[in-house]
């Protein structure tokens, strides 16, 4: 059952009413009603539309199923088998470029297909803590490339030795 106001919200007339359908306006009365439509029908709209959206959406989950990672991590051990593969023929080799011009590469670690883990990037650098004093008293936890500051505290000394700032 619906709300059923005994007073308009505009001009404060008492609302008597014999039938109440869905389209009824629930805050102002018949003289009310005609020049405030927008007021009851805007709400209406916004609350329709999520309810038709939200039914859509659900739907889609329960016909699709969850979203899962694994087909990403398939292509990606597919794009490495095939560039680990070497080329058939001397001809097809790209020019070899000297090795001082090579940029350190990133590996993936060996992960299975089925998983739901992210691979881990392993890197030539070691991370730290930035380990700056902040205003609370407590050492910064920012993750840094190397034992330097983070860009809010730089030129400000750690509160621990490099050691315990090193990360893994």
């Amino acid at each position: 059952m619906f709300f059923r106001p005994s007073f308009c919200a505009n001009c404060g007339e008492r609302i008597e009413r014999t039938d109440w359908g869905i389209f009824t306006s629930r805050r102002f009365c018949q003289v009310c009603e005609s020049e405030f439509k927008g007021h009851d029908l805007i709400p209406r709209a916004i609350v329709t539309g999520g309810v038709v959206l939200g039914i859509f959406g659900l739907g889609s989950l329960l016909r699709n199923g969850p979203p899962t990672d694994a087909p990403i991590v398939q292509q990606t051990q597919a794009k490495a088998v095939q560039h680990a593969a070497p080329p058939a023929s001397p001809a097809a080799q790209p020019p070899t470029v000297a090795a001082e011009n090579i940029p350190q590469t990133r590996a993936l670690a060996s992960v299975p297909a089925n998983s739901a883990v992210k691979p881990k990037l392993e890197t030539g650098e070691v991370a730290y803590y930035c380990g700056a004093e902040t205003k609370k008293g407590t050492p910064c936890t920012r993750r840094v490339k190397g034992n330097v500051r983070c860009f809010q505290h730089k030129g400000m000394p750690a509160m621990l030795p490099p050691e315990k700032l090193r990360i893994g």
